[in-house]
């Protein structure tokens, strides 16, 4: 068990701060610095749109994902499946994600086309927004206080509403 959660602390948070890091480098290096490549006319057009359908499609494909999975893994018979099918899910959205950013920044800096920036960064918004800490691991997984005690122990807060039905 604490495997599959060490999976998804360790791909969560390198796919969101390799993509931040990304985004800060590119953004620096198109803004700020001096050096600039220089491509045609053609080429820097047509790295715009693949930028642009890149970064719709993957953020299309991400949410769509999370839609149809989540409910999926909350239907799983044991918590060992649970917490399996989450890593795998968590690792490939997150992954995934970065790639597509760091494509993104690198067309980015190959065209000189600052709108491709602005995908770059949503794209990692989208990543901040689908972070998975322990509550919210408990919201779409469907465990309960039990489950959540025995895999985080006391970094897990219940929040008191199944105390106060019990008694």
């Amino acid at each position: 068990m604490e495997k599959y959660i060490k999976t998804i602390r360790r791909s969560a948070n390198t796919g969101l701060w390799v993509s931040v890091g990304a985004v800060i480098v590119s953004a620096f290096f198109t803004l700020v610095c001096h050096y600039r490549f220089y491509a045609s006319q053609y080429t820097t057009r047509w790295m715009l749109v693949a930028g642009s359908v890149l970064a719709v499609l993957a953020m299309s494909m991400a949410l769509l994902v999370i839609r149809k999975q989540i409910p999926a893994l909350r239907q799983a018979d044991t918590l060992e499946a649970k917490l399996r099918g989450y890593a795998q899910h968590i690792r490939s959205l997150y992954l995934s994600m970065m790639v597509v950013v760091v494509l993104i920044c690198a067309f980015m800096v190959l065209s000189s086309q600052n709108v491709l920036l602005m995908l770059a960064m949503v794209a990692t918004l989208m990543l901040f927004l689908a972070y998975p800490n322990i509550y919210r691991m408990k919201v779409e997984l469907g465990l309960d206080d039990d489950e959540m005690k025995m895999l985080f122990g006391d970094r897990y807060i219940p929040d008191g509403k199944e105390n106060d039905d019990k008694e």
